[in-house]
């Protein structure tokens, strides 16, 4: 297996709360380029170690995304039901803010989004969470503030900001059927989760007209061979479907049967580990594109690529967000949301078109495939990182 870089991570940042006693951590992979990205997440026993693997695997979005960004994860070991869980982000974001004013771009990650994010910061007067972009990019603050308002712009009813990584993982799941010769009119999709990336995953399928015949929340699953109508429920709150959806054909079960669904394409798009070996012995399916980060284990990928059986890496499927902030600060100017999406869209096909050409020419699994690529990346730390190097 290809290993392009297996050292420690660069930086630690340990939190110790004073006020509740709980953890946290921000872990920057590599130093090498002007700034480094990765999202926040809010966890029950979430661990310092945990945070280490995902910020290398952020590190893999920018180096497979080509971009000239480092990897990077922060987060707190806390309840995110605790009704303190505003004022505790807040806390910590004081404590890593020289990061997010230099070198640190924040993004949402688990139980947390990036209205939250950016209340916690402007609670610590952080013009955004974001904002060490503007320097590395040679903006003055003003201009990437409006730049960055693009996010909250709407596509048929919802923010970019909301759409934009999910968006990623639909079209890595169009460019994996186009590789298996199906049409999207024609391709039977699973997906399991129903937060904000498995959501925004759905709304890029229902629009290229894939047929969506199961979604498994953590407590249910539900199943239509005709396909769910998803007109009244991607605009929900809540990480739990509908308990009230009528649909003819449409039936309710144990959340875990959405790993025995005969389909086209699983979308693991909920927790990290969820295909776990014992599941992809018995997957009915002709491949696997996951949402979320580190949802399918090596020892689980090795099984599938055995069955014949394509896994995307996460790191490709999963790098929209990446890809995003491409879309949104990489142009001269300011584009639009829809143009934004466009760019997440088809960058996402070519670099998976790409891995997938790779993988048929050496004759070795998809994410062996991807790791070689991102092996051959160059480093570019004097350039700024979104759009043309200087």
């Amino acid at each position: 297996m290809t290993q392009w870089n297996d050292s420690e991570p660069e930086v630690i940042v340990e939190y110790n709360d004073p006020l509740e006693g709980f953890k946290g951590w921000l872990v920057i992979d590599r130093t090498v380029h002007r700034i480094s990205a990765g999202g926040m997440r809010v966890q029950p026993g979430l661990s310092r170690e945990h945070l280490c693997e995902m910020a290398r695997n952020m590190t893999l979005k920018m180096r497979i995304a080509d971009l000239r960004v480092d990897g990077a994860k922060c987060g707190i070991d806390y309840d995110p039901a605790s009704p303190g869980k505003a004022l505790a982000v807040a806390r910590f974001l004081k404590a890593i803010s020289p990061y997010i004013r230099l070198a640190y771009s924040m993004g949402p990650d688990l139980n947390i989004d990036m209205a939250e994010l950016e209340a916690a910061a402007s609670r610590q007067s952080i013009p955004s969470v974001k904002m060490a972009i503007a320097q590395a990019q040679y903006w003055d603050l003003d201009y990437f503030l409006e730049r960055s308002g693009i996010l909250s712009e709407t596509v048929n009813g919802f923010t970019l900001g909301r759409l934009r990584a999910g968006y990623g993982v639909s079209a890595a799941v169009l460019a994996m059927i186009a590789s298996l010769n199906i049409k999207p009119s024609e391709a039977t999709i699973a997906v399991q989760g129903f937060g904000n990336l498995a959501k925004a995953a759905l709304f890029g399928l229902k629009n290229a007209g894939c047929r969506i015949i199961a979604i498994a929340d953590a407590e249910k699953c539900l199943i239509s061979p005709q396909g769910i109508d998803l007109k009244n429920i991607l605009d929900s709150n809540s990480t739990l479907l509908p308990d009230n959806l009528q649909q003819e054909n449409l039936h309710r079960t144990a959340s875990q049967t959405i790993f025995d669904c005969k389909c086209d394409i699983l979308v693991p798009a909920a927790l990290e580990n969820t295909v776990t070996p014992e599941i992809a012995e018995k997957l009915q399916v002709k491949g696997v594109v996951p949402g979320a980060n580190l949802a399918v284990p090596k020892e689980s990928d090795a099984i599938l690529h055995r069955r014949h059986i394509p896994v995307l890496p996460d790191f490709l499927a999963g790098c929209g967000g990446s890809l995003s902030m491409e879309g949104l600060y990489g142009p001269d100017s300011h584009p639009t949301a829809q143009e934004v999406l466009d760019h997440v869209g088809n960058r996402m096909q070519e670099l998976v078109r790409q891995v997938i050409d790779e993988s048929h020419t050496d004759n070795c699994p998809l994410s062996e495939a991807a790791l070689r690529i991102c092996a051959k990346r160059q480093d570019r730390p004097d350039c700024r990182p979104y759009g043309r190097p200087e």
